[in-house]
Formats: C-alpha cells, sequence, structure tokens
C-alpha cells in the first residue's frame, strides 16, 4: 500500500515538473535598422523534459534548426534572413541568433521561435514577434526661421526639417500644443530621395514643411503674458509610437500688440509730465510763502 502511494505521488510530482514546460523569454526589436545587425533571443524552460528542437520561423518559413542530441545547427534559404552562425549560440535553455546583411523590405516580417521536448511527451510552445525594417532619423526636426518678437498682424513665416529616415518622417507644426491648421501649413519635402544605398535597399528622405500665417491675435491656449510655443512633431507613418516615439523640438517667440505698447507709453508720458507740474506747482507754493515770510520780517 504504501509503495502504491509513493508511486502516485512521485507521478504528481513529475506531472507537477512537466508543466514548467514553458518558452519563458524572447525578445527581436520591433524596429531594425538594415544598417545594424539584429539579434533575436528565446529562452525557455524545459520543465524536466528534453529539449528536442529549437525552430526558428520568419514568416512562416523555417530558417534554423538546433537539434541538441547531433549538436547541429541547420539554416534554410529565406529571403532576407543570413545569420552569423559563429557568433549564433544554443543549448538547453536558451538560442540567440545574430542576422546579418539586413534589406528593406525583405527582412521585415513575424519571426517565430518554437520550442519542443523529446518523447513521449512531445510539447510544443512558440512565441512571435513582429519586426520591422526601417531607417529612424538620427537627429530631431530643426525649426529655422522663426523670428523672437512678432507683433500684432504681423506675418509669420518658419520651416521645419526632419532627419534622415526611411520611411519618411512625417512632420506637424503644433502651437502651444494645440495642432496647427492645415490651411496656414504646406509640404515642401524634396521629391526624390537624399540618399539610397543598393545594399541594404535604404531611400533615406526629409520631411519639410512650413506655416505662414498672419498673427492677427493671441493664440489659443497660451497665457496672456507668457511666450507662444511654436513645436515641429517628426514621427514614421506605420510604426508604433512605443518602437519609433516621436520627436519634438520646440521655440518660443513673444506677439506684442503695438497699440498697447503705444497707449502704456502714453499712459507713462502723461503720468510724468502730470507728476512734474504738481511738482512745479509745489515749489513754487513754497517760493512764494518763503517771500511773504521774509518781507514780513
Amino acid at each position: 500500500m504504501l509503495v502504491k502511494v509513493l508511486s502516485i505521488l512521485l507521478l504528481i510530482s513529475k506531472a507537477k515538473e512537466s508543466d514548467c514546460f514553458s518558452l519563458t523569454n524572447m525578445t527581436a526589436p520591433p524596429v531594425q535598422d538594415p544598417r545594424s545587425e539584429m539579434r533575436l533571443h528565446c529562452q525557455f524552460d524545459m520543465g524536466g523534459e528534453e529539449l528536442y528542437a529549437v525552430k526558428w520561423y520568419k514568416d512562416d518559413h523555417e530558417f534554423f534548426r538546433y537539434t541538441p542530441a547531433g549538436e547541429e545547427m541547420v539554416t534554410f534559404m529565406v529571403p532576407g534572413v543570413h545569420i552569423e552562425e559563429k557568433q549564433s549560440r544554443c543549448n538547453q535553455n536558451r538560442c540567440d541568433l545574430l542576422l546579418i546583411k539586413l534589406r528593406k523590405p525583405e527582412s521585415s516580417g513575424a519571426y517565430r521561435c518554437e520550442v519542443s521536448s523529446e518523447a513521449p511527451a512531445y510539447r510544443l510552445a512558440s512565441e512571435t514577434h513582429n519586426v520591422t525594417v526601417a531607417a529612424l532619423p538620427e537627429e530631431p526636426p530643426m525649426i529655422d526661421g522663426l523670428k523672437s518678437t512678432y507683433t500684432l498682424g504681423e506675418s509669420m513665416v518658419a520651416t521645419c526639417t526632419s532627419g534622415l529616415g526611411d520611411p519618411k518622417p512625417h512632420l506637424k507644426f503644433y502651437m502651444n500644443k494645440l495642432p496647427v491648421s492645415h490651411a496656414v501649413v504646406r509640404d515642401i519635402s524634396p521629391e526624390s530621395p537624399l540618399f539610397t544605398d543598393p545594399q541594404t535597399g535604404l531611400q533615406l528622405k526629409r520631411g519639410k514643411i512650413q506655416i505662414r500665417m498672419i498673427l492677427d491675435k493671441k493664440p489659443s491656449g497660451a497665457n496672456i503674458n507668457a511666450p507662444t510655443e511654436l513645436s515641429c512633431v517628426s514621427s514614421t507613418e506605420g510604426l508604433d509610437a512605443n518602437a519609433a516615439p516621436p520627436v519634438v523640438t520646440t521655440r518660443t517667440f513673444t506677439l506684442v500688440d503695438q497699440k498697447q505698447v503705444v497707449n502704456n507709453q502714453k499712459f507713462r508720458w502723461t503720468d510724468a509730465i502730470s507728476r512734474s507740474g504738481t511738482l512745479r506747482s509745489t515749489h513754487a507754493l513754497i517760493v512764494i510763502v518763503s517771500s511773504l515770510v521774509y518781507y514780513g520780517q
């Protein structure tokens, strides 16, 4: 009876141990610059079972397999995937690959790590990450032509230019954190790429927009005494904001009401004259009183 109980407990223990079989971590860059190498990482917990194979797929096409029984690493031809085997490593609990010679768009796709166990369990675990091959700008957008001070009714003309990117960076103006109307903004981006790399397939471009508007009133969202903020936001369309966060450049300018300035100057001048006249009258009164006192003696 005791032997039977111990056998049951042993089976339960092994079952729980087997339940730990899982793929614990996979990493792949959401956005990858083709001018750099790409690293893929897959980590797993066999839960006491024997590893049968680790397989890597791109868009459901197998391009790599590791079988520890034969200590073999086998690669398969898949467009856009080139493995640097000397810097790729796999063992009983992880598999790391280094991909080189990336191209846009061939190297973009869904990368999957799949881990399987030996008989009799034949368990399977996998995880998939999407990778987009793109070149993000390496510098923030630049705002040119903006003056530090404008008078009410004056025309403001300023441009914003992005860094080089592929796809072409998308630009947008904001004033005091509010979107600027499309009616006063135009796209003046160069038509053709500024740089083409035949090895990576990159076609680097700049975005460029211009704002032209009459400052006939205080912009919305501004404190009446605070400078106005003009911001230019550079983003990459088609990419998740967490993977390719927008980059912002902000400059400020002061808007002056010339009529108010003139009125203030008149007020100060009149006030100064008024105070000056009062002082002269007071001085004259003191002189007269002093004379009367003198002659009275």
